[in-house]
């Protein structure tokens, strides 16, 4: 997106913390599709093995860069597949996740007494395994272990559905995270601006309805004094 004349140019967004602008995940995905699609069109695309290769390969090619994070288990909770953008926002290597216990590979932080990240997610998969449904989580903080070992404090909103065979078995979770970080650590100041003007429309709202009460006892009060004078 260019910037107007005379400013700078706005940044791209990007995946994660690798720095890979969105636009560019999203142009190798269209890329792979595309060639898979040009594969369809040759003669040899006439058995059926070849054609389930195939649209394995296409699958494979927009999981891989589907530019939103998205992780793979098995029923077990053994981690059987990542994309690249889930890597990036986790900070993890392929070979350090797949083939192990999610829970294993993302365990809580052990210097917050009150996380409750394995606890609430793993009540997640338990949901979504029972009712083979899909079930949203509300916000969550899970805090990520960086390569250097330190401890980052993370806030996500996690999805977590389940993929089923043809006679209704589940065989897979599809795990799916948007880190909302950012959002919620928000500066100080600004948070407190917005409730600031909150609680001052609030006390403009209260004051506005004692006004309009007042108002009221008074038009009674003169409509009765009339009727009081006449009698007399």
């Amino acid at each position: 997106m260019h910037g107007k004349l005379g400013q700078a140019s706005a940044a791209p967004k990007t995946v994660a913390s690798t720095g890979v602008p969105c636009e560019t995940l999203l142009a190798e995905w269209h890329d792979r599709v595309w060639a898979m699609t040009d594969a369809m069109n040759q003669p040899n695309f006439r058995t059926a093995g070849t054609q389930m290769r195939l649209a394995e390969a296409i699958y494979r090619g927009m999981f891989e860069g589907a530019p939103h994070p998205y992780l793979i288990l098995a029923p077990t909770l053994r981690i059987a597949g990542v994309n690249e953008a889930y890597m990036a926002a986790t900070l993890r290597r392929r070979d350090a996740l797949v083939g192990f216990d999610v829970f294993d590979a993302f365990p809580d932080n052990p210097l917050d007494d009150q996380a409750t990240g394995v606890r609430n997610l793993g009540a997640s998969f338990e949901r979504a395994l029972a009712h083979v449904r899909r079930d949203a989580m509300e916000l969550q903080r899970y805090d990520i272990r960086r390569p250097d070992g330190v401890w980052e404090v993370r806030y996500w909103s996690p999805v977590n559905w389940p993929i089923v065979d043809e006679a209704g078995s589940v065989i897979a979770i599809v795990h799916h995270v948007t880190d909302v970080t950012e959002r919620v650590l928000e500066p100080r100041p600004q948070r407190e601006s917005l409730l600031f003007r909150a609680e001052r429309a609030c006390l403009e709202a209260q004051a506005l309805v004692r006004e309009s009460q007042a108002n009221l006892r008074l038009a009674h009060a003169s409509a009765r004094s009339p009727a009081r004078g006449s009698r007399e």
